[in-house]
């Protein structure tokens, strides 16, 4: 167990509001191959800021957090028929734990990602119509955090999983955790194009798995091993994308995912770090940070500026300095300062090598802020 004193978030920047190809030849629905080699960039990367930044990173008592949009995972083509149901891979629910234990799982297992968290974005993806009962195919977009360290650091205790089959208590993560995204938004499937009826949390097959109480309770979890200064395991909520100001697919609620869970379930501790992954969203003190006064939202977002020498990566940093009565409105300042953002070598961008795009893939690192219960 480690007792962190600092936090220092990292920002991926891949433009995800639409889809990259990252497969060469004329291979068609490779799907394996594309998520494969979108987890291997994603690996280099992080390889690349552990190494280029070693002197600028917090040490032992700094837990480093990078966060990579939603949409990270999203089928690049090429792919028959053209459109692949918007670019979506099929049976995410198999396609993404085989990408985590062939890739994710054993390259951030090795010593010096031990004090690292992975937001990874999310991946998009369906089930047939025949598989959702249905006359269309059914969208998900489930996002995918990631501990780093060796198994000794990341199973679970006896008690851990005693407390993960206690209904009331906030769930403990050990090497990683999913969920699915509350509900889509029209980015999810095409600007142009309204499907929200094929989304997974609306259709009667999935959505009392969806809008279960397992599922809203993984929105707040703590990690194993992951401690404040005091002792006190570290709350994270995570979002993805509109979950950050509604929270459910009926479209009948005043606040975000975290904002609300909290509302409705007033025993949930305090949530001291907001972890937003998304494309198109910022953060909102209104309507979405549940941060508890002290505690930090931070964002990372893929989608692309409308500007192209505008600040890429799109990623904010805030910490609450009061909570409203009556609105619950978290106001907030600017947390911590940029340190760096750079372009990533040719090698780390996430496409076919030899294809550029603009604007280039980017991180941003923030300076350590001081994590205090």
């Amino acid at each position: 167990m480690t007792n962190y004193q600092h936090i220092q978030f990292i920002a991926y920047g891949a433009v995800t509001s639409a889809p990259t190809r990252v497969l060469p030849g004329n291979a068609l629905n490779a799907y394996a191959a594309d998520a494969e080699s979108r987890a291997n960039t994603l690996c280099g990367v992080v390889d690349w800021v552990a190494t280029r930044y070693a002197s600028t990173l917090g040490g032992p008592d700094t837990l480093k957090v990078v966060i990579v949009p939603e949409f990270y995972f999203r089928f690049g083509g090429p792919s028959d028929p053209a459109d692949n149901v918007e670019e979506s891979y099929p049976n995410g629910e198999i396609l993404l734990p085989n990408v985590v234990e062939k890739v994710l799982r054993p390259h951030f297992s090795v010593p010096g990602y031990e004090d690292w968290l992975i937001i990874a974005g999310t991946m998009f993806w369906h089930k047939s119509a025949a598989d959702s009962a249905a006359t269309h195919p059914t969208y998900f977009n489930t996002v995918l955090a990631l501990r780093g360290g060796s198994d000794a650091d990341t199973t679970l205790t006896p008690q851990e999983q005693e407390n993960n089959r206690d209904a009331r208590a906030v769930p403990t993560m050990g090497r990683l955790s999913t969920n699915q995204k509350a509900l889509m938004s029209r980015i999810d499937y095409s600007l142009k194009i309204d499907r929200h009826e094929w989304d997974g949390a609306i259709n009667p097959m999935f959505q009392l798995i969806l809008g279960d109480w397992d599922w809203w309770r993984w929105h707040m979890f703590t990690v194993h091993g992951v401690n404040g200064p005091d002792g006190d395991p570290v709350v994270f909520g995570l979002e993805v994308c509109l979950e950050h100001i509604q929270a459910d697919a009926d479209r009948n609620t005043e606040f975000g995912s975290l904002r609300s869970l909290r509302n409705q379930n007033p025993y949930l501790p305090e949530i001291d770090v907001h972890l937003v992954t998304s494309c198109g969203m910022t953060l909102d003190a209104s309507d979405g940070i549940e941060a508890r006064v002290g505690g930090y939202a931070a964002i990372c977002d893929g989608m692309k500026p409308r500007d192209p020498k505008g600040p890429w990566p799109r990623t904010d940093v805030q910490v609450v300095t009061d909570i409203e009565a009556g609105s619950g409105r978290h106001n907030t300042s600017p947390a911590t300062t940029l340190l760096d953002r750079q372009p990533l070598p040719a090698n780390h961008q996430l496409g076919i090598p030899g294809d550029t795009h603009t604007p280039l893939d980017a991180v941003a690192v923030w300076k350590a802020l001081p994590l205090q219960n």
